[in-house]
């Protein structure tokens, strides 16, 4: 497998300087990760003063255990006399089928042991296959028992008696990070005051003698962070992205004490993935989201130049509001997953600008419905790009919104065709498509369709690296008045 990205380890123009005929051979087995490093070459140019041959070796020990710059042969080194008894790290949390193929899906904190060394053996990974991406820092125990992975693995149906049965597609990791006991239980929440004249440790202390249940700190309220997804690439294109985010998202919000699931900047094609995956759920198992529809009819005083857009009239705010502490989805995404539910209840013959010259007064119900959705998510961008479109003179705020809206609706479009595709598959009885492939920021890498980490226009994508900073998904991105609007 070529890696996608090798500038976080050979610098910005991703060169080795100072070799012909160069071989860089990097193999981990399959079932542990144990890595091993071969580096081969015809001729290596001599020093000449501060001018030297790259240190291929010193760029990657800072990726790689110690043990996989042996000089053992590669079959000496990967060899395990107990391949074949290896059992994944950690509690087997699903089985699914993929193409004939039985996988299963495993899951382990970081203070287990085998589980951290298959991270440290497999940390590499991140960097050649999320742009961007950076290897876990798990030396401290307190960091460890917050990290969690989930390991897919291949298994084999006969293996020989000296190898392992498990072959591992892809896997990823989740951090728990704490929150303020208010998007738990207001009644749990320390005031001002409180904060003023206690230390943290008061507060959260207060906190776990009034829930009585929580006996460590892992059961504070808190938010669960997808952090790292990777599925290798002989397994993409296959569905498994899909499982393993499903599987990811259902156990990570299935504790009490757990109030948000976010992602931790997604690139485009996980998005992709991850928006087809939670309409999915969410209609399957939410009869509130299932039954979301635009009201259209709203009266003429309540869309006055100086009101507020009544936008919990607009889409029932209640419903959206169950919908939220139900799923755990973090609002930011739950708001496109409901403008994408609501504008698939508006048949497409309705949703053309042309339709909608008489505004709310339209004859047409589902003309008026496609009027008011409009409203509705304008509304949205102007509160999430305020601080942009203050700066603009009042034209260029209505273009600039009337642009972005069009190119969300054609997004929209594109994702609802996805979604019922998917349906198609699972109605008859196929794999469930998926669609990423590896990457971060609302574009990480899966490769059931695309791709975790901006693998597409990798060239154009460099020049914004000096900018980049990692996100959750609730946190808003600076924008410069040039800019496209956030979506």
């Amino acid at each position: 497998m070529a890696p996608e990205f090798t500038y976080p380890i050979f610098g910005e123009d991703e060169a080795i300087f100072g070799y012909q005929g160069l071989s860089i051979s990097l193999a981990l087995a399959a079932h542990n990760l144990t890595p091993h490093l071969s580096i081969t070459y015809d001729k290596k140019f001599q020093d000449q003063g501060e001018v030297k041959a790259s240190d291929i070796k010193g760029a990657l020990k800072d990726f790689l255990p110690a043990a996989a710059f042996s000089d053992a042969t590669r079959e000496f080194a990967l060899a395990d006399a107990e391949a074949a008894k290896f059992t994944p790290p950690g509690q087997k949390i699903h089985t699914f089928k993929s193409n004939a193929d039985t996988f299963e899906i495993y899951s382990a904190w970081l203070v287990n042991p085998a589980a951290k060394q298959i991270v440290e053996n497999m940390q590499i990974l991140v960097p050649l296959y999320i742009e961007g991406g950076t290897i876990l820092q798990l030396e401290h125990p307190w960091l460890a028992e917050r990290w969690r992975l989930f390991l897919v693995y291949k298994v084999h149906k006969g293996a020989s008696p000296d190898t392992s049965r498990y072959s591992l597609a892809g896997y990823g990791t989740s951090f728990r990070n704490f929150t303020f006991a208010d998007r738990k239980n207001v009644e749990l929440e320390p005031n001002s005051a409180d904060l003023a004249q206690e230390n943290i440790d008061q507060v959260l202390a207060r906190w776990s003698e009034a829930t009585k249940s929580e006996e460590t700190a892992l059961a504070l309220p808190c938010r669960e962070r997808l952090s790292q997804f990777i599925i290798l690439p002989p397994y993409q294109g296959q569905g498994i992205g899909s499982q393993l985010y499903n599987t990811m998202y259902t156990e990570l919000t299935k504790p009490s004490n757990v109030i948000e699931f976010t992602v931790e900047d997604p690139n485009e094609a996980f998005d992709d993935m991850r928006d087809v995956c939670d309409m999915a759920n969410l209609a399957a198992n939410s009869p509130e989201f299932a039954g979301l529809k635009v009201n259209t009819g709203i009266m003429g005083d309540k869309l006055r130049r100086d009101v507020v857009i009544p936008i919990d009239e607009i889409v029932d705010g209640q419903a959206k509001e169950a919908i939220r502490k139900a799923s755990k989805i973090m609002p930011r995404q739950l708001a496109r997953l409901v403008e994408m539910q609501t504008l698939a209840k508006i048949p497409r013959l309705n949703r053309s600008t042309s339709r909608i010259t008489r505004k709310e007064k339209a004859s047409n119900e589902n003309d008026r419905a496609f009027y008011f959705w409009r409203l509705y998510v304008k509304q949205r961008l102007y509160i999430q790009n305020r601080d942009v479109l203050v700066q603009l003179d009042p034209e260029d705020r209505v273009d600039k919104l009337e642009a972005t809206l069009e190119s969300i609706q054609n997004d929209y479009e594109r994702l609802l065709a996805m979604v019922e595709k998917r349906k198609s598959f699972v109605t008859n009885g196929k794999a469930a498509e998926g669609a990423s492939r590896l990457g971060k920021k609302r574009r990480l890498h899966d490769g059931d369709e695309a791709d975790t980490e901006s693998s597409t226009a990798a060239s154009a994508s460099r020049k914004k690296r000096q900018s980049k900073r990692v996100l959750d998904d609730d946190d808003e991105e600076g924008i410069d008045v040039g800019d496209e609007l956030d979506a």
